[in-house]
């Protein structure tokens, strides 16, 4: 690996230069009031939503199937093509609707390192323009059950050497806003020590310098990872710049601390 590149991550350069040749389809996932008043040219909108479903407790769940499927075709998105996912600052929303992509089999998915506030700070063109891909049909053949983690999963291996729990909360979040609770034995990782701060945005750090730092809290690569958080979409990116980092098996914890609190009460 190129020490300064990742392979999910395009740089605001690349997709720049790679915009009159059609190479990726574009798929932003800002408020759409946000898309309208300005956009990457060929960019398309989709409701984050589509990528992101929580059910009446309040907890992450897989999307319901038949819609992403619905909407997916509608805009022309196939699992052929080169995807780039645009967001506003950090790419949370990205980050989940990359993993859910992953889950149904789709792997051609990048992030905009910087997001759209590198694209918007370096004054590069934006339109108001209206795209379309053309509509086609596509089949969610396989899941990736490998990539997702459930409670029962975490239950059952609570005590295992192999697998590692690594809890991408704030420290704030963890001691304060969540009672001081987390998976048991799980390693402290935020998710903002992937990225170095620029003015307006944040970029990801070398990868050299994040495995370093990684490896010095004990996140190995012969290890199974579980990555979590609230809700799942800090661990998503963190899911993201591991799978770049060459750990093999890494996992999300969809339902993320939101579930394994209301586990916690009633296991006392």
């Amino acid at each position: 690996m190129n020490d300064s590149h990742f392979g999910t991550f395009v740089t605001t350069e690349a997709l720049a230069e790679n915009l009159v040749d059609h190479k990726y389809k574009i798929i932003d996932l800002r408020e759409i009031e946000k898309f309208e008043n300005g956009h990457i040219e060929t960019s398309i909108h989709i409701d984050n939503s589509v990528f992101a479903h929580q059910n009446n407790e309040g907890i992450n769940v897989l999307p319901n199937r038949e819609t992403l499927i619905s909407v997916l075709q509608e805009k022309g998105i196939n699992k052929k093509d080169n995807l780039v996912l645009i967001d506003d600052v950090f790419n949370l929303n990205c980050s989940l609707a990359a993993w859910t992509l992953h889950y149904y089999d789709f792997f051609n998915v990048n992030l905009l390192d910087g997001a759209f506030a590198k694209w918007i700070k370096e004054e590069r063109k934006l339109t108001t323009d209206i795209s379309e891909y053309p509509s086609g049909n596509i089949s969610f053949d396989e899941e990736n059950e490998s990539i997702l983690a459930t409670k029962d999963d975490i239950l059952m291996n609570i005590n295992s050497e192999n697998i590692l729990f690594v809890d991408n909360r704030s420290e704030y979040a963890i001691q304060f806003e969540q009672q001081g609770g987390n998976i048991p034995g799980a390693i402290h990782y935020w998710y903002l020590d992937l990225f170095k701060e620029c003015p307006d945005y944040f970029i990801l750090k070398n990868p050299s310098e994040i495995l370093k730092d990684l490896k010095s809290k004990g996140i190995v690569k012969d290890k199974t990872i579980v990555v979590y958080c609230e809700s799942a979409p800090k661990s998503a990116l963190v899911y993201l710049v591991l799978k770049d980092l060459g750990y093999s098996d890494v996992r999300l914890y969809l339902a993320g601390y939101e579930e394994w609190r209301i586990i916690c009460s009633f296991l006392g």
